[in-house]
């Protein structure tokens, strides 16, 4: 005889949690599980769009990073503006986790990536970092940095032709055909405007600039290059029209800094200006029809900030001298009509990373990390209603020659640390690519760490591996390395290889819940043949043990069944257990699938 009970939907229960699997792959079993390398690249000359590289740009650059901060409904990826940061520049090289491996998601700081040169791990909220990198050490809450013009997208130059969606009409791109070649000089359509790089997408203005590659720092190599822009010395400037966020009056602390390279000037003016907020105003720039609709007024009783260049003063006798050098001023001037100001010596030909900094009420230069004097900064009013314009004074005198990149003021004045930091990453940024947790992609978009899974026909897209030994010594075994070069040297041999991946992926398992609950009244028979005065289960007769109110049988095994009483999932107790007489008795049986 058996007994059975259908439950009601109060007695089960279907709960979903993630279970995290942990992977540790090296360069054989990473193959095996299809985890693919891929370089991608931008070509700023004539696109091929059915070019590898290029399409696999397209479609990262399409799906995660054009246009994210205004269109994050159609990007994937996380959604923190304050915590994650998307920049993509000329190449990215991505690895691709299958979604076999990771599940729901890669759990979020569990990435880690060595190579026999560095190691990489994620920092939670999506970005990629050198591990050891203490994050303090930068800006990175984009709140503190009011202007950031790098430009990020500077390299794609047939897209400064491109606005509202659209290539102007004298552009033209059929299927098959290559796109638009590279302009020389750019300026923001009449009527439109464009973001910086920063998060308040501050309306920026160019007019008659061009965009190139610069490498910045002097220790990368040739690979390691950013954007910058080019000023021609005539009619080339940024404006970016008034807001309160820069005027910074003498116990506002903040820095402007940038990366500048100063062509030799014997052929220009006194001073070119780089950076100021101190002469011009347009009083209603949004209601212009024309140029001559803009209402021009100056503004000099007071400024937060001025940074121009200035040639060393001639001498009586030699009054056609040309200076190797030139001098950066970094200026301010009060309601008083005083000024603060500052000054270091900059040679010509060369990339200079510059940080203009006001803390506790004094001025001072960093050029390449060293501080120069502190000047103290005059009390009384600096504030003013004046544009900012980069590479002139004004928007019409004092025309900068030469090059600028990464620009960017910031709300706060930065440490020696954060100085340093910035020098060394070109771009201010601790960040080398991002994580896409949910899609399994990661992506080196630094140019400066491009190296680190290697350019194409080395690394996990091939599996090349290499186990010699370096030429001086080619019997000698080398460390094992994946995508060496065989026979290199081993200084080589570090650059080239990935070592060791490891991640673990959020796998989506349900705990289902059954309640088998027994009344007092229920299941107290059995089958048992022990309980039987015969000693089988066909007699009728109880032993007299067995007739008592007393007795209650034990339950061993509990059994789940369907409506075709097809035993489905069978538990077995540790121990036999003896219902109760008094009270209801409830047994919770719990799998995973």
């Amino acid at each position: 005889m058996s007994v059975y009970k259908q439950f009601t939907p109060r007695d089960y229960a279907v709960v979903p949690f993630n279970a995290h699997k942990q992977y540790t792959l090296n360069s054989s079993s990473a193959a095996f599980n299809d985890i693919d390398y891929f370089t991608s690249s931008y070509s700023s000359t004539n696109i091929n769009l059915y070019t590898s590289g290029n399409i696999k740009y397209q479609q990262i650059n399409h799906l995660y990073y054009k246009n994210y901060i205004t269109d994050i409904n159609n990007k994937f990826g996380g959604e923190n503006y304050l915590k994650h940061k998307r920049a993509l520049y000329k190449e990215a090289n991505i690895l691709s986790i299958p979604a076999g491996l990771y599940g729901y998601e890669i759990k979020p700081g569990s990435f880690f990536l060595s190579s026999s040169h560095r190691k990489i791990i994620d920092d939670s909220y999506g970005n990629l970092i050198i591990s050891g990198t203490n994050i303090d050490d930068y800006i990175t809450d984009p709140r503190s940095t009011l202007l950031n013009i790098g430009p990020i997208e500077g390299y794609k130059k047939y897209d400064l032709n491109i606005y509202d969606g659209y290539i102007k009409p004298t552009r033209y791109y059929r299927k098959g055909d290559e796109r638009v070649n590279v302009v020389n000089s750019y300026s923001t359509p009449f009527d439109k405007y464009e973001y910086d790089d920063s998060y308040f997408l501050n309306k920026t203005y160019y007019n008659n600039v061009a965009f190139s590659e610069k490498i910045l720092h002097p220790s990368n190599n040739s690979q390691s290059k950013f954007p910058g822009i080019d000023f021609n010395g005539d009619n080339s400037e940024i404006k970016i029209y008034n807001n309160n966020k820069f005027n910074f009056n003498s116990d506002d602390d903040f820095s402007i800094e940038f990366w500048v390279n100063v062509p030799t000037m014997s052929n220009q003016g006194d001073k070119m200006f780089l950076i100021e907020k101190s002469t011009t105003e347009t009083t209603f720039p949004l209601l212009q029809t024309s140029a001559s609709s803009q209402i021009i007024s100056k503004n000099v009783d007071s400024y937060p900030f001025k940074i121009y260049l200035r040639k060393p003063t001639a001498t009586s006798t030699n009054p056609n001298y040309v200076s190797p050098i030139t001098f950066l001023s970094f200026e301010k001037q009060n309601d008083k009509q005083q000024n603060s100001l500052n000054a270091v010596p900059l040679e010509y030909d060369k990339q200079h990373h510059i940080v203009c900094v006001q803390s506790a009420s004094k001025i001072f230069i960093y050029k390449n990390t060293i501080k120069s004097t502190e000047k103290t900064v005059l009390s009384g009013v600096y504030r003013n209603n004046a544009d900012i314009y980069i590479g002139n004074e004004g928007g019409n005198t004092n025309y900068f020659s030469g090059s600028l990149s990464q620009i960017k003021i910031y709300d706060k004045a930065l440490s020696p640390t954060q100085v340093k930091n910035n020098y060394e990453s070109s771009n201010g940024s601790p960040y080398i690519g991002n994580i896409f947790y949910s899609q399994g992609l990661v992506t080196i978009t630094h140019p400066k760490y491009q190296y680190i899974l290697n350019k194409a026909g080395y690394g996990i897209g091939t599996m090349t591996i290499d186990d010699s030994g370096p030429i001086e010594l080619p019997d000698v075994p080398g460390i094992f390395t994946v995508g060496g070069v065989p026979g290199t040297a081993a200084s080589l041999q570090a650059i080239f290889g990935i070592n060791q991946l490891k991640f673990q992926g959020s796998h989506l398992i349900y705990e289902n819940e059954y309640k088998c609950t027994i009344d007092e009244n229920e299941y107290n028979n059995t089958l048992n043949p022990s309980v039987r005065k015969l000693k089988t289960h066909t007699s009728p007769d109880l032993s007299n043990f067995a007739t008592g109110s007393l007795f209650k049988p034990y339950v061993t095994t509990i059994g789940l069944y369907n409506e075709s009483n097809e035993l489905l999932v069978v538990g077995k107790l540790g121990q036999p257990l003896r219902t109760s007489n008094e009270t209801d008795t409830t047994i919770i049986l719990r799998w995973d699938t």
